[in-house]
């Protein structure tokens, strides 16, 4: 017999407040390599915040801009190919 106060289930809200920048984070990583599960973008995209996704998203777009720019630099260092 459970009551409304002992329910594990959280409330929207409450959910929402929960779902912080590691949560989106792991989204974003998620959907940028296809990965992501049905049910996990189900739950982004009613729990989590907008505003959040983007701006995950945004970071992890140029953390991987960053790595391919110093994996190309580093490469053409190698080969002898002088840079600027």
């Amino acid at each position: 017999m459970s009551s409304p106060e002992t329910d594990q289930t959280p409330s929207p809200d409450e959910a929402a407040k929960t779902a912080g920048l590691g949560s989106a984070a792991a989204s974003a990583a998620a959907a940028m390599f296809g990965v992501q599960s049905s049910k996990s973008h189900q739950r982004d995209f009613k729990q989590g915040s907008p505003a959040k996704l983007i701006f995950m998203g945004a970071v992890m777009v140029c953390v991987f801009v960053t790595c391919v720019l110093f994996a190309v630099r580093c490469s053409m260092q190698q080969a002898g190919v002088a840079g600027p």
